[in-house]
């Protein structure tokens, strides 16, 4: 095992400094990742060519002394990998062909290890490059999040269709959510075996999921990948990124397994701190947007409040969802240097 920061954390060891890394650090703030894009003929050839996976992955460590590498793929190459023609338009975003719920069938043995090998000798690579120190995270969307896009073929601000589905199909729907499961386990162990010394499942939607419906499609896929995941002996830290849940986020952090919840910009620390269970690391969750205008005072008073609020717990700072691309290198830089000067 590779000692670094974010790692030592887990292992509740005691360390000087917070951890900061970035959700989306690797990308499209940063000038060269157009160029590094640009030579791939679409968004899927970028995701499956390796020589382009390390670089971008590198990429935001030119700029930003940060104390992980979250490797550059997409949480729908599993959908791409189950045949559902994902394509990614400028403009518009992912779209595939949208399964019907009952009509479509779902795709049982589909070898992930071999469809994403690129992403797998990308790893490969990236943990022999990169310096010990950098905590190199692999990830995977959860089972509701891909449910979501495959049944919508796109997405939606209601996903009244998956909804829908629910309800009305919920065999069928369930079939989805239990291969998808194992599909998820197989990325996320490929990527662990491949040297990712972290793991995260990003659910993006999960508060699209009717609240009756929370632990059975939010809570118990991650509990059982997890367990897939233990049973095959990877042993690893795994992040939960249940976005937007509220309340929810209690009962998720105490039956979920995860080692780290990441929390978004919605959520009041104080609360967090007080509600979500002591016994896991939390991650978050500076707003994306305050990174954005070139005046930074309140950027400094809001990144100090986190560390403060934060200070007595397992503590990974980052940001409470993807920089966006009118984010500011210089804004970054400043907020790593607080949290770089912080002491706890």
């Amino acid at each position: 095992m590779h000692s670094n920061i974010i790692n030592d954390l887990f292992k509740g060891k005691d360390y000087p400094n917070i951890p900061i890394w970035f959700l989306r650090q690797a990308g499209r703030h940063i000038p060269e990742y157009y160029s590094i894009r640009s030579r791939a003929k679409n968004f899927i050839d970028f995701c499956l060519n390796t020589e382009l996976i390390v670089e971008s992955t590198k990429l935001p460590l030119k700029y930003y002394n940060i104390d992980a590498a979250i490797v550059f793929s997409d949480i729908l190459m599993i959908p791409w990998a189950m045949n559902r023609n994902v394509k990614f338009t400028k403009y518009i975003g992912p779209s595939m062909d949208p399964m019907i719920p009952n009509e479509t069938k779902i795709i049982k043995n589909i070898n992930i290890f071999q469809s994403l090998k690129p992403l797998e000798n990308a790893i490969k690579i990236l943990r022999k490059d990169l310096s010990p120190s950098v905590c190199l995270i692999g990830f995977s969307g959860a089972p509701w999040t891909l449910a979501c896009y495959m049944i919508e073929g796109k997405s939606s601000k209601d996903f009244v269709n998956t909804r829908i589905a629910l309800w009305n199909h919920n065999k069928w729907f369930q079939e989805l959510i239990q291969t998808l499961i194992i599909y998820i386990a197989d990325k996320l162990e490929m990527q662990a075996n491949a040297g990712a010394n972290v793991l995260m499942i990003f659910d993006s939607w999960s508060h699209m999921i009717p609240n009756n419906f929370y632990k059975q499609l939010a809570i118990d896929p991650i509990k059982e990948i997890i367990s897939l995941l233990r049973s095959r002996k990877i042993n690893i830290p795994i992040i939960g990124f249940p976005f937007k849940s509220g309340s929810s986020l209690i009962k998720y952090s105490y039956e979920s397994n995860v080692d780290c919840i990441a929390l978004d910009w919605t959520v009041d620390l104080n609360w967090a701190v007080k509600n979500i269970n002591s016994s896991i690391v939390m991650q978050g969750n500076l707003d994306p947007a305050s990174l954005i205008p070139n005046n930074s005072n309140l950027l400094l008073s809001e990144v100090k409040s986190i560390l403060e609020i934060t200070k007595k717990r397992k503590f990974i700072f980052n940001v409470g969802h993807g920089l966006t691309p009118e984010c500011k290198i210089e804004n970054v830089k400043h907020v790593i240097n607080i949290v770089k000067e912080f002491k706890s």
